[in-house]
């Protein structure tokens, strides 16, 4: 929280997950480890300029996102002292971050915001390149199924998950007392102007379980295969039982798109 010495800060950043162990420090290479040093290697090039951080720098974001998973619109928050020059800081940042993560924006927010706490919806994308024909420069970024999907399949299932359920049987999540969870939309979409065009499946809810929109797109794959339908997604979800549920589709097909913070 700010005081009359500190101001809190919104920040956006996008990372290509491949090469991190998810966002939390404390694993190996992580994106907060990574974002938390080089804001303290900034402070330090500015503190010449009489402002120097008083404690070590803390990044909270919005989510911990898997290892591998990918971000265009991941939010954190920050606080920094009051006489730092941010558009400084945002230059100099993005001079110490590595390639594969960068700081998209920086702007001061209200005393109260916490990115975690405050978000009220978040949007993942989940990118399929289906059918006889593979795309070489999607590999890293995409789940390829060399089945042809049936999308209308897929959007009768869909509508299953809509809605607020408890989502024990599609989360890899420890035991925890409340796993319910609201999606608020499914929408899919075939994009790209190339040899292929790959299908993006865009989840949106108030908040997701570990791994709960990997699992849930490993269900719709096989809806769009024929081997299940809404009707049984439903009683899957029922059960309470993560037995009953497929594995969870790759990692590198996710990305987190946006946060929301306001009204749902």
């Amino acid at each position: 929280m700010s005081t009359a010495e500190t101001r809190t800060w919104k920040l956006v950043v996008a990372y290509d997950g491949a090469r991190f162990k998810g966002w939390q420090r404390g694993n190996g290479r992580t994106v907060q480890s990574t974002l938390e040093a080089a804001i303290s290697e900034s402070l330090a090039e500015l503190s010449a300029g009489g402002v120097a951080a008083e404690a070590p720098v803390r990044v909270d974001g919005s989510g911990r996102t898997d290892a591998g998973v990918h971000a265009e619109g991941q939010v954190a928050s920050l606080i920094l002292p009051a006489g730092v020059d941010v558009r400084l800081l945002h230059t100099s940042v993005n001079r110490q971050l590595p390639p594969d993560l960068t700081l998209l924006s920086l702007e001061e927010a209200d005393h109260r915001f916490h990115a975690r706490y405050r978000a009220t919806a978040k949007t993942y994308r989940y990118r399929i390149v289906d059918g006889a024909v593979g795309d070489p420069f999607l590999r890293r970024y995409s789940l390829r199924e060399p089945a042809s999907l049936d999308v209308g399949r897929m959007q009768s299932a869909a509508v299953a998950f809509l809605g607020t359920h408890d989502f024990s049987s599609f989360t890899a999540d420890r035991p925890k007392p409340n796993k319910e969870r609201t999606v608020h939309s499914i929408e899919f979409a075939r994009t790209g102007v190339s040899f292929v065009r790959p299908l993006d499946i865009f989840v949106r809810g108030d908040g997701f379980l570990w791994k709960q929109v990997r699992i849930m797109v490993s269900a719709l794959v096989a809806a769009g295969k024929g081997e299940i339908d809404a009707a049984g997604i439903e009683g899957i979800l029922a059960a309470r039982d993560r037995s009953l549920a497929p594995p969870p589709a790759p990692a590198h097909g996710l990305t987190l798109i946006a946060v929301e913070y306001g009204a749902s």
